[in-house]
């Protein structure tokens, strides 16, 4: 039957092993159970370092799109103000040409409120 990993003296007895090991074997036996642990956890950090920069790696991707998306977004509603801007001007333009004398009167109006209420 194979020793485990931290197999002990009293489990070797129980086995049917009749010699008693020295003191040297037993801690030259702790010492192997001992790497064995010590590469094990190693073996695992590894592991989790690598998972752990995979995580990274794609929160940093899926930030990077979000982004990108964000950006196009604005570009997008930046284009459309400017657009809308540009026709609320060529509406403005053509009421102007239209009803010039409404339009000067409206001013005069909007002047004489706005005169108004900076008064008080």
């Amino acid at each position: 039957m194979a020793t485990g990993l931290f197999s002990s003296s009293s489990t070797r007895k129980r086995n049917g092993s009749a010699s008693d090991p020295s003191i040297e074997d037993q801690l030259q036996e702790i010492r192997e159970d001992i790497g064995k642990l010590v590469s094990l956890i190693a073996d695992r950090g590894v592991t989790a370092s690598h998972d752990a920069k995979a995580k990274a790696r794609g929160a940093r991707d899926q930030a990077e799109a979000d982004l990108q998306e964000l950006l196009a977004s604005g570009e997008r509603m930046l284009s459309d103000l400017r657009s809308r801007y540009a026709d609320t001007e060529r509406e403005i333009r053509r009421a102007v040409r239209e009803h010039p004398i409404a339009t000067v009167s409206t001013a005069a109006v909007i002047g004489l409120v706005v005169a108004a209420l900076l008064r008080r």
